[in-house]
């Protein structure tokens, strides 16, 4: 598997606006690619650059309370469970079949076992944190091969 980086550092988020406050406004960070729909339809995020990586912020568009739709939204159940943080660990990769294969291969769980629709056209995949130490992790295709 050919690692090229670390694509992005997922922040899961009660409050879109205010994290993008607070790594735009405060931190002065590049805010960018702000996105109100996702393939998946209930997330809201924007990315804010740092470097050559980039910080992606989620939220999803939960009604307040929905305990019901809370339990089957990803963000939403984390943050309620957990708490506003770190959530996740992207590695770009220059091959994302390749890259589920390989890791297949070397003995971690995959959650996707074929690649699905990420942020800015990008094709994702996800390891389970069982496997990963307890991190979740994802690789990001992007369509630009970069």
């Amino acid at each position: 598997m050919r690692i090229l980086g670390i694509d992005h550092i997922g922040i899961a988020s009660g409050d879109l606006g205010k994290h993008v406050e607070i790594f735009g406004g405060k931190l002065g960070l590049e805010v960018h690619d702000i996105e109100e729909k996702d393939p998946y339809g209930g997330l809201r995020s924007a990315f804010a650059r740092v470097g050559d990586t980039d910080i992606e912020i989620l939220e999803d568009r939960v009604p307040d309370g929905d305990q019901k739709v809370i339990d089957q939204r990803d963000i939403a159940r984390f943050v309620a469970r957990r708490g506003q943080g770190l959530h996740h660990i992207a590695l770009r990769v220059a091959d994302i079949e390749e890259a589920i294969r390989d890791a297949k291969a070397a003995g971690l769980t995959v959650i996707d076992d074929t690649p699905r629709p990420g942020a800015r056209g990008s094709k994702i995949a996800f390891l389970h944190p069982r496997s990963t130490g307890g991190v979740l992790i994802h690789f990001v295709e992007r369509p630009d091969g970069g």
